[in-house]
């Protein structure tokens, strides 16, 4: 429910971006790095796909994994 809400939110403010299976499966191994220098998940995908998503970069890396698949990937 609360993902729903979310994603209709954001669906408002800025145009769908889709990132490719295969980019983001590069940006998930190439994550590693970006964990070490304090970054969630959320954060770095944002940061790296240039995406301005409030809600993705600051919930638990499970839910923004979970967002980002569902909504972002195709």
């Amino acid at each position: 429910m609360f993902a729903q809400m979310t994603s209709m939110l954001e669906q408002v403010n800025q145009p769908k971006k889709w990132i490719s299976k295969s980019d983001y499966e590069i940006f998930c191994k190439e994550y590693i790095f970006e964990n070490l220098k304090g970054l969630r998940f959320g954060e770095a995908f944002c940061k790296r796909f240039h995406i301005r998503s409030w809600t993705i970069s600051k919930f638990s890396d499970s839910w923004a994994k979970e967002h980002i698949e569902q909504f972002y990937i195709k």
